[in-house]
């Protein structure tokens, strides 16, 4: 596993339909080999969408491809602040809530961090 972070911003990665298939293609990267899968996969703003249980985007897919990484050793982490912006710190489905000092802390000390 490479010491990287994977840092999702929104819903999607790109625009409208397009960029909610793209997320969700990205995220099923569970068939990569474990050596090169990401060390964590970070969730802000709305990103958190992503990794909750909510009637905003449909993301079982996701959730179960999450899952599976979270298994082979990803760390799954949703922003407390963005948890709470949009009501859903009791919501998370996978992973583990986290904060702005760990998540900074993370990008600084870590082998590089891909935005998405």
């Amino acid at each position: 596993m490479k010491n990287k972070t994977i840092l999702l911003k929104s819903d999607k990665i790109g625009e409208g339909d397009l960029g909610s298939i793209v997320a969700n293609g990205f995220i099923a990267i569970t068939k990569m080999p474990k050596e090169i899968l990401p060390k964590k996969i970070v969730f802000l703003n709305r990103g958190v969408l992503l990794s909750t249980e909510n009637s905003i985007v449909q993301n079982a897919n996701i959730i179960s491809s999450l899952k599976i990484l979270e298994g082979f050793g990803v760390q799954i982490l949703s922003c407390e602040t963005c948890l709470v912006h949009f009501d859903l710190k009791d919501k998370v489905l996978v992973g583990k809530i986290s904060n702005a000092l760990d998540v900074m802390k993370d990008m600084l000390c870590n082998e590089g961090t891909i935005s998405l």
